[in-house]
């Protein structure tokens, strides 16, 4: 057997157990009565993938390990705009996360795609509802919400401004290297 061979028998089992802890899965509604309910908007226009993630603190490298990672919805073509509701378990912490493409550009001859991800942490607790708009806070709000695409974030800020919502910071997530 020559050595590109097995290169190629070794690289690729261990290519595809690496990546898949990294590539989500379809999210399944937690179903115990204790559940915290999600309304996550996905805005009109948006082109990329909403994805809601674990994580878990590391003491040893000061940072936060994703656990796992869901897609909650995924546009190719700009999304009509739509509220994913999703049914959680409580005090996880949580992220939402919005990885968004807003086209490229051409800098000299390279072409430069523009992706940027946007995430919005939380701890939830049992029985409570939250608006997430991913790169904004989230904000609990009453069982009677009533979520549309189409409602202000400023005028949902100022209805609940009350309200207190547990998060984490989502800006020490553990990096990986391959």
């Amino acid at each position: 057997m020559n050595i590109k061979k097995i290169f190629f028998v070794v690289m690729i089992p261990l290519t595809l157990t690496t990546c898949s802890h990294y590539l989500p899965l379809n999210y399944t509604n937690y179903k115990g009565s204790d559940a915290a309910t999600l309304y996550v908007l996905n805005r009109a226009g948006n082109v990329g993938t909403i994805y809601l993630g674990s994580y878990k603190f590391n003491k040893k490298a000061a940072c936060y390990n994703m656990v796992d990672r869901y897609e909650l919805d995924s546009n190719i073509f700009p999304s009509k705009g739509n509220v994913i509701v999703s049914k959680v378990k409580p005090g996880i912490q949580y992220s939402v996360s919005q990885i968004k493409n807003e086209g490229s550009s051409r800098q000299g001859g390279l072409l430069i795609a523009h992706v940027y991800n946007n995430n919005t942490s939380i701890i939830t607790e049992a029985g409570k509802y939250y608006y997430i708009v991913p790169g904004n806070h989230a904000v609990e709000v009453s069982p009677d919400f009533v979520p549309t695409p189409w409602i202000s974030w400023d005028r949902i800020k100022s209805q609940y401004k009350d309200t207190s919502v547990k998060s984490w910071d989502d800006k020490k997530i553990c990096t990986t290297w391959w």
